[in-house]
């Protein structure tokens, strides 16, 4: 990482860089962006990683925005797919070589999986990110009557997982933990979330245990995709 960047870091922190670049075998380069200043929850800004076999950039607003928490974040991000071999769930490509559902969607449900591993481990170093999350699910539950009905059952199952496991006791998980009863969903998202919990461990035991629960998304429309940094390759494999 840029000294000029990490200089902002607390000295902890700067640790933990130098043992994800150590470690996975990467530099990580910081790439300024105006276009993330009014990002976030809260409006101050927000930061975003790209994840590749030999390029691992964290993308970061121009307005000074560059908080510990905000950047652990990313770097556990970077930790779990380079040194952990966690795959990432990935929209599987055609014969044709077309994505057989948006790659953007099945972007978002990996990252709601990998939130409800990785927050934990933020918070548990900066616990004034609680803050952040609780605005980022009251956004959530601010537009919870306009997910489209077809989506609405793994919507509600992932943000309770989250909000139950992260939250607990937050004003946002009683919004939801309301919302999910009033669709009578409850029970099944409650269900869900100690199996999701149970099987944490294992990203391909959590992929599955999402296409086992949902049948309508076709376990054919996706892949795993194991990146490493150290050998610069890609790997895919049947879910």
């Amino acid at each position: 990482m840029q000294p000029d960047y990490l200089n902002r870091l607390s000295p902890h922190l700067q640790d933990f860089v130098f043992e994800v670049e150590h470690r996975a075998g990467i530099t990580i380069q910081v790439i300024p962006d105006s276009g993330l200043n009014r990002g976030g929850p809260l409006g101050q800004g927000n930061l975003a990683v790209v994840i590749e076999d030999r390029r691992n950039n964290i993308f970061a607003p121009t307005n000074g925005y560059f908080p510990d928490g905000a950047v652990r974040h990313e770097l556990l991000h970077l930790k779990r797919f380079h040194i952990d071999g966690v795959p990432k769930l990935t929209a599987a490509v055609s014969p044709w070589g077309i994505p057989a559902i948006s790659p953007d969607a099945m972007g978002d449900l990996d990252n709601a999986i990998e939130h409800i591993v990785i927050v934990p481990w933020e918070l548990r170093h900066h616990p004034e990110r609680r803050e952040h999350w609780e605005a980022v699910l009251q956004d959530v539950c601010d537009q919870l009557s306009d997910i489209p009905p077809e989506e609405l059952r793994l919507a509600i199952y992932m943000h309770w997982t989250f909000v139950r496991h992260v939250l607990a006791g937050s004003r946002q998980a009683e919004i939801m933990r309301g919302f999910a009863v009033e669709h009578d969903l409850f029970e099944g998202a409650d269900r869900f979330a100690d199996q999701f919990l149970a099987a944490a461990a294992s990203k391909g035991d959590l992929v599955r245990l999402l296409f086992d629960s949902f049948p309508e998304m076709p376990r054919e429309h996706a892949a795993l995709e194991y990146v490493s940094s150290r050998t610069g390759t890609v790997q895919r494999a049947i879910p």
